[in-house]
Protein backbone atom coordinates (compact mmCIF):
# COMPACT_ATOMS: atom_id res chain seq x y z
CA UNK A 1 0.00 0.00 0.00
CA UNK A 2 1.18 3.41 -1.03
CA UNK A 3 -0.13 6.84 0.24
CA UNK A 4 -1.82 7.20 -2.35
CA UNK A 5 -4.10 4.22 -2.04
CA UNK A 6 -5.19 5.47 1.20
CA UNK A 7 -9.03 6.44 0.67
CA UNK A 8 -10.07 10.23 0.50
CA UNK A 9 -10.76 9.90 4.22
CA UNK A 10 -7.39 9.59 5.11
CA UNK A 11 -5.58 11.52 2.84
CA UNK A 12 -7.79 14.63 4.41
CA UNK A 13 -7.28 13.95 8.09
CA UNK A 14 -3.14 13.40 7.27
CA UNK A 15 -3.14 16.67 5.48
CA UNK A 16 -5.35 18.52 8.71
CA UNK A 17 -2.94 16.81 11.25
CA UNK A 18 0.39 18.39 8.93
CA UNK A 19 -0.79 21.47 8.39
CA UNK A 20 -1.79 21.96 12.98
CA UNK A 21 2.00 20.37 12.54
CA UNK A 22 3.33 23.17 10.55
CA UNK A 23 1.58 26.21 11.95
CA UNK A 24 3.36 29.15 14.14
CA UNK A 25 1.86 28.01 17.39
CA UNK A 26 3.33 24.64 17.39
CA UNK A 27 0.93 22.04 18.82
CA UNK A 28 2.62 20.11 22.11
CA UNK A 29 3.61 16.42 22.31
CA UNK A 30 -0.19 15.99 24.18
CA UNK A 31 -1.80 17.58 21.68
CA UNK A 32 0.05 15.76 18.95
CA UNK A 33 -0.86 11.83 20.93
CA UNK A 34 -4.83 13.25 20.43
CA UNK A 35 -4.32 14.19 16.69
CA UNK A 36 -2.50 10.14 16.54
CA UNK A 37 -5.29 8.83 18.37
CA UNK A 38 -7.83 10.48 16.00
CA UNK A 39 -6.54 8.73 13.01
CA UNK A 40 -5.33 5.42 14.14
CA UNK A 41 -7.26 3.49 16.76
CA UNK A 42 -5.20 2.63 20.36
CA UNK A 43 -6.04 3.05 24.00
CA UNK A 44 -2.80 4.68 24.46
CA UNK A 45 -0.46 7.05 22.33
CA UNK A 46 2.50 8.05 23.39
CA UNK A 47 5.60 9.91 22.72
CA UNK A 48 9.12 8.45 23.46
CA UNK A 49 12.64 10.04 23.73
CA UNK A 50 15.42 7.39 24.67
CA UNK A 51 19.09 7.88 25.58
CA UNK A 52 20.11 4.09 25.14
CA UNK A 53 23.63 4.80 26.60
CA UNK A 54 21.80 5.63 30.10
CA UNK A 55 19.16 3.97 29.98
CA UNK A 56 17.40 7.27 30.41
CA UNK A 57 13.86 7.04 28.81
CA UNK A 58 11.67 10.08 29.20
CA UNK A 59 7.87 9.85 27.81
CA UNK A 60 4.52 11.74 27.44
CA UNK A 61 1.54 9.53 27.58
CA UNK A 62 -1.90 10.41 25.98
CA UNK A 63 -4.82 10.16 27.35
CA UNK A 64 -3.57 11.92 30.73
CA UNK A 65 -5.34 9.17 32.96
CA UNK A 66 -2.43 6.98 31.97
CA UNK A 67 0.20 9.26 33.45
CA UNK A 68 0.37 7.95 36.80
CA UNK A 69 0.34 4.17 36.10
CA UNK A 70 3.25 4.99 33.63
CA UNK A 71 5.14 6.80 35.94
CA UNK A 72 4.47 3.66 38.27
CA UNK A 73 5.73 1.31 35.73
CA UNK A 74 8.41 3.20 34.28
CA UNK A 75 11.34 1.33 36.07
CA UNK A 76 9.91 -1.92 34.87
CA UNK A 77 9.90 -0.71 31.68
CA UNK A 78 14.09 0.81 31.79
CA UNK A 79 14.81 -2.56 33.27
CA UNK A 80 13.59 -4.55 30.72
CA UNK A 81 13.26 -2.42 27.39
CA UNK A 82 16.25 -3.96 26.18
CA UNK A 83 13.70 -7.16 25.06
CA UNK A 84 11.85 -4.50 23.45
CA UNK A 85 11.70 -6.01 19.46
CA UNK A 86 11.19 -2.77 18.27
CA UNK A 87 13.61 -0.48 19.73
CA UNK A 88 16.57 -2.96 18.27
CA UNK A 89 14.65 -2.79 15.05
CA UNK A 90 14.17 0.85 14.87
CA UNK A 91 17.90 1.83 15.55
CA UNK A 92 18.50 0.03 12.21
CA UNK A 93 15.70 1.28 10.30
CA UNK A 94 14.60 3.99 8.32
CA UNK A 95 13.66 6.86 10.64
CA UNK A 96 9.97 7.73 9.41
CA UNK A 97 9.16 4.12 8.82
CA UNK A 98 5.88 2.88 10.65
CA UNK A 99 7.00 -0.94 12.43
CA UNK A 100 4.31 -2.95 14.54
CA UNK A 101 5.62 -5.62 16.59
CA UNK A 102 4.90 -8.07 13.89
CA UNK A 103 7.70 -6.37 11.72
CA UNK A 104 9.94 -7.25 14.04
CA UNK A 105 12.09 -10.56 14.95
CA UNK A 106 11.03 -11.88 17.77
CA UNK A 107 7.91 -9.65 17.83
CA UNK A 108 5.35 -13.25 18.15
CA UNK A 109 7.09 -13.97 21.30
CA UNK A 110 6.62 -10.21 23.37
CA UNK A 111 4.21 -12.25 25.78
CA UNK A 112 6.56 -14.21 27.23
CA UNK A 113 9.32 -11.57 28.08
CA UNK A 114 9.75 -9.93 31.76
CA UNK A 115 9.22 -6.68 29.03
CA UNK A 116 5.26 -7.67 29.30
CA UNK A 117 4.61 -9.16 31.96
CA UNK A 118 5.90 -6.44 34.13
CA UNK A 119 4.71 -3.55 31.89
CA UNK A 120 2.55 -4.38 28.83
CA UNK A 121 0.48 -6.46 30.63
CA UNK A 122 -0.31 -4.17 33.47
CA UNK A 123 -1.89 -1.94 31.04
CA UNK A 124 -3.62 -4.21 29.04
CA UNK A 125 -1.65 -3.50 26.24
CA UNK A 126 -0.80 -6.13 23.52
CA UNK A 127 -0.27 -4.55 19.84
CA UNK A 128 2.69 -1.53 19.08
CA UNK A 129 3.02 0.46 16.27
CA UNK A 130 5.61 2.80 16.50
CA UNK A 131 7.18 5.90 13.83
CA UNK A 132 10.96 6.06 14.66
CA UNK A 133 12.23 10.25 13.82
CA UNK A 134 15.73 11.29 12.91
CA UNK A 135 18.44 10.91 16.06
CA UNK A 136 21.58 10.33 17.24
CA UNK A 137 22.60 6.97 16.77
CA UNK A 138 22.63 5.61 20.48
CA UNK A 139 19.08 7.85 20.88
CA UNK A 140 15.37 6.74 19.98
CA UNK A 141 13.05 9.41 19.27
CA UNK A 142 9.50 8.46 18.11
CA UNK A 143 5.49 7.58 18.58
CA UNK A 144 4.27 5.11 20.14
CA UNK A 145 0.81 3.75 19.59
CA UNK A 146 0.04 0.41 21.84
CA UNK A 147 -3.41 -1.67 21.65
CA UNK A 148 -5.31 -4.27 24.15
CA UNK A 149 -5.84 -7.81 23.01
CA UNK A 150 -9.30 -7.34 21.79
CA UNK A 151 -8.30 -4.83 19.54
CA UNK A 152 -6.68 -6.68 17.17
CA UNK A 153 -3.53 -5.77 14.87
CA UNK A 154 -2.80 -2.87 13.75
CA UNK A 155 -3.62 -2.96 10.23
CA UNK A 156 -1.96 -2.12 6.95
CA UNK A 157 -3.95 0.84 6.56
CA UNK A 158 -2.68 1.85 10.38
CA UNK A 159 0.84 1.51 9.18
CA UNK A 160 0.31 3.63 6.04
CA UNK A 161 -1.29 6.41 7.76
CA UNK A 162 2.16 6.86 10.17
CA UNK A 163 3.78 5.97 7.76
CA UNK A 164 2.69 9.58 5.32
CA UNK A 165 3.13 11.57 9.01
CA UNK A 166 6.31 10.15 9.93
CA UNK A 167 8.07 13.60 7.89
CA UNK A 168 5.60 15.71 9.37
CA UNK A 169 6.26 14.29 13.14
CA UNK A 170 10.03 14.48 12.32
CA UNK A 171 9.84 18.33 11.61
CA UNK A 172 7.63 19.37 14.47
CA UNK A 173 10.36 17.61 16.62
CA UNK A 174 12.96 19.43 15.15
CA UNK A 175 11.67 22.60 14.98
CA UNK A 176 9.75 22.30 19.30
CA UNK A 177 13.51 21.44 20.05
CA UNK A 178 15.06 24.40 18.30
CA UNK A 179 13.07 26.68 19.68
CA UNK A 180 13.74 25.41 23.11
CA UNK A 181 17.73 25.78 22.21
CA UNK A 182 17.08 29.32 20.75
CA UNK A 183 14.20 30.01 23.91
CA UNK A 184 17.01 29.44 26.58
CA UNK A 185 18.39 32.58 25.96
CA UNK A 186 20.42 31.61 22.45
CA UNK A 187 22.77 33.85 20.95
CA UNK A 188 21.88 37.16 22.78
CA UNK A 189 22.33 35.18 26.09
CA UNK A 190 26.15 34.01 24.97
CA UNK A 191 26.51 37.45 23.89
CA UNK A 192 25.69 38.78 27.39
CA UNK A 193 28.18 36.39 29.01
CA UNK A 194 25.78 33.31 29.25
CA UNK A 195 26.52 29.64 27.00
CA UNK A 196 23.06 28.41 26.13
CA UNK A 197 23.17 24.47 25.44
CA UNK A 198 21.29 21.26 25.16
CA UNK A 199 22.44 18.41 27.30
CA UNK A 200 21.84 14.30 26.39
CA UNK A 201 21.54 12.55 29.70
CA UNK A 202 25.11 10.98 28.84
CA UNK A 203 26.91 14.34 29.21
CA UNK A 204 26.52 14.92 25.33
CA UNK A 205 26.31 18.36 24.48
CA UNK A 206 23.65 18.33 21.33
CA UNK A 207 23.65 22.22 20.89
CA UNK A 208 25.31 25.07 22.14
CA UNK A 209 25.90 29.16 21.53
CA UNK A 210 29.35 28.91 22.27
CA UNK A 211 30.34 29.06 18.49
CA UNK A 212 34.21 29.51 19.43
CA UNK A 213 34.24 30.30 22.65
CA UNK A 214 34.62 27.59 25.68
CA UNK A 215 35.59 24.18 23.58
CA UNK A 216 34.14 22.41 27.22
CA UNK A 217 30.94 23.42 25.92
CA UNK A 218 30.88 22.48 22.22
CA UNK A 219 28.62 20.29 20.31
CA UNK A 220 29.72 16.79 20.65
CA UNK A 221 31.70 17.41 23.50
CA UNK A 222 30.96 15.59 27.32
CA UNK A 223 30.42 18.65 29.78
CA UNK A 224 32.34 18.48 32.65
CA UNK A 225 31.45 15.78 35.11
CA UNK A 226 30.26 18.69 37.97
CA UNK A 227 27.92 19.97 35.26
CA UNK A 228 26.89 16.16 34.29
CA UNK A 229 25.96 15.37 38.26
CA UNK A 230 23.33 18.34 37.53
CA UNK A 231 21.29 16.46 34.77
CA UNK A 232 17.72 14.87 35.84
CA UNK A 233 17.38 11.03 34.73
CA UNK A 234 15.69 8.23 34.83
CA UNK A 235 11.91 9.16 36.34
CA UNK A 236 13.31 12.37 37.66
CA UNK A 237 10.74 14.63 34.89
CA UNK A 238 10.73 17.18 37.22
CA UNK A 239 10.69 20.57 34.59
CA UNK A 240 10.89 23.73 37.29
CA UNK A 241 14.44 25.29 36.67
CA UNK A 242 17.01 25.43 39.59
CA UNK A 243 20.00 27.42 39.28
CA UNK A 244 22.98 25.65 40.50
CA UNK A 245 27.24 26.56 41.50
CA UNK A 246 29.29 23.61 40.59
CA UNK A 247 33.07 23.95 41.18
CA UNK A 248 35.31 23.11 37.72
CA UNK A 249 38.47 22.70 38.12
CA UNK A 250 38.76 25.58 40.30
CA UNK A 251 36.39 27.59 38.47
CA UNK A 252 33.28 28.28 40.19
CA UNK A 253 30.31 27.85 37.12
CA UNK A 254 26.61 28.93 37.75
CA UNK A 255 24.47 26.97 36.23
CA UNK A 256 20.36 27.46 35.53
CA UNK A 257 19.20 23.74 34.49
CA UNK A 258 15.62 23.16 32.85
CA UNK A 259 15.02 19.93 32.43
CA UNK A 260 12.64 18.65 29.67
CA UNK A 261 10.27 15.97 29.99
CA UNK A 262 11.36 14.67 26.68
CA UNK A 263 14.82 15.17 25.38
CA UNK A 264 17.90 17.13 26.38
CA UNK A 265 18.10 19.30 29.77
CA UNK A 266 18.47 22.60 28.33
CA UNK A 267 21.44 24.59 30.70
CA UNK A 268 22.46 28.56 31.05
CA UNK A 269 26.32 28.27 32.21
CA UNK A 270 28.40 31.58 33.03
CA UNK A 271 32.02 31.26 35.02
CA UNK A 272 31.06 33.02 38.12
CA UNK A 273 33.33 36.54 38.58
CA UNK A 274 33.12 37.73 34.68
CA UNK A 275 28.92 37.50 34.84
CA UNK A 276 27.27 41.02 34.54
CA UNK A 277 25.61 41.88 37.53
CA UNK A 278 22.66 42.54 36.24
CA UNK A 279 21.95 38.99 34.93
CA UNK A 280 23.45 37.53 38.39
CA UNK A 281 20.83 39.73 40.19
CA UNK A 282 17.64 38.73 37.57
CA UNK A 283 18.54 34.98 38.09
CA UNK A 284 18.89 35.13 41.89
CA UNK A 285 15.82 37.42 42.64
CA UNK A 286 13.71 33.81 40.72
CA UNK A 287 13.18 35.15 37.15
CA UNK A 288 12.99 32.05 34.82
CA UNK A 289 15.48 32.31 31.86
CA UNK A 290 12.72 33.15 29.27
CA UNK A 291 11.95 36.24 31.65
CA UNK A 292 15.78 37.53 31.52
CA UNK A 293 15.98 36.53 27.91
CA UNK A 294 13.19 39.26 27.34
CA UNK A 295 14.56 41.81 29.77
CA UNK A 296 17.59 42.08 28.39
CA UNK A 297 15.96 42.21 24.53
CA UNK A 298 14.31 45.21 25.79
CA UNK A 299 17.40 46.77 27.58
CA UNK A 300 19.02 45.98 24.11
CA UNK A 301 16.51 47.29 22.12
CA UNK A 302 13.87 49.64 23.42
CA UNK A 303 11.84 47.51 21.16
CA UNK A 304 7.68 47.15 21.11
CA UNK A 305 6.16 44.25 22.59
CA UNK A 306 5.81 43.01 18.58
CA UNK A 307 9.43 43.81 17.58
CA UNK A 308 10.39 41.83 20.71
CA UNK A 309 8.19 38.67 19.71
CA UNK A 310 9.41 38.78 16.20
CA UNK A 311 13.16 38.64 17.41
CA UNK A 312 12.82 36.00 20.29
CA UNK A 313 10.21 33.52 17.95
CA UNK A 314 7.66 34.02 20.77
CA UNK A 315 4.02 35.25 20.90
CA UNK A 316 3.08 39.32 21.79
CA UNK A 317 1.07 37.87 24.55
CA UNK A 318 3.77 35.62 25.52
CA UNK A 319 6.39 38.78 25.98
CA UNK A 320 3.69 41.04 27.85
CA UNK A 321 3.32 38.38 30.31
CA UNK A 322 6.80 38.12 31.03
CA UNK A 323 7.41 41.93 30.69
CA UNK A 324 4.91 42.21 33.36
CA UNK A 325 6.56 39.45 35.91
CA UNK A 326 9.99 41.79 35.03
CA UNK A 327 8.06 44.95 36.06
CA UNK A 328 7.00 43.53 39.43
CA UNK A 329 10.37 42.24 40.74
CA UNK A 330 11.90 45.58 39.18
CA UNK A 331 9.49 47.59 40.97
CA UNK A 332 8.77 49.66 37.86
CA UNK A 333 5.31 50.19 36.09
CA UNK A 334 6.67 51.89 32.45
CA UNK A 335 9.05 50.48 29.92
CA UNK A 336 10.97 53.64 30.25
CA UNK A 337 11.69 52.79 33.45
CA UNK A 338 12.26 49.20 33.69
CA UNK A 339 15.06 50.00 30.61
CA UNK A 340 16.96 52.59 33.17
CA UNK A 341 16.42 49.99 35.97
CA UNK A 342 18.08 47.14 34.13
CA UNK A 343 20.86 49.19 33.07
CA UNK A 344 21.41 50.25 36.79
CA UNK A 345 21.91 46.55 37.09
CA UNK A 346 24.45 46.28 34.87
CA UNK A 347 26.71 49.16 36.18
CA UNK A 348 26.33 48.02 39.80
Amino acid sequence: MTTLDLGADDLGAVLEIATELAADALPSFERVLEMLRSVIECKIASFNDMTLATSDYRTVTAPAEYDSLSHELKPAYDRYAHQHPLISLAGRSLAGSALRFCDAPGGDRLTETELFTHFYEPFGLRFQLIVQLPSPPDVVVGYALSRAERAGEFSDRDVEVLNALGPHLAMHHRTVVNQERSGTLGLEAARSGWTAVSVRSDGVVAGSSSGAGDARLAVGQRVPAPVASLLPSGNDIETAASIEEVDVAGEVWRCVVRPMRAGPTMLLVRIVGNEPRGASTMVDVGLTPRQIEVAMELAATGGTNVQLARRLGITEGTVKKHLETVFAVLGVESRAAAIVALGELAAS
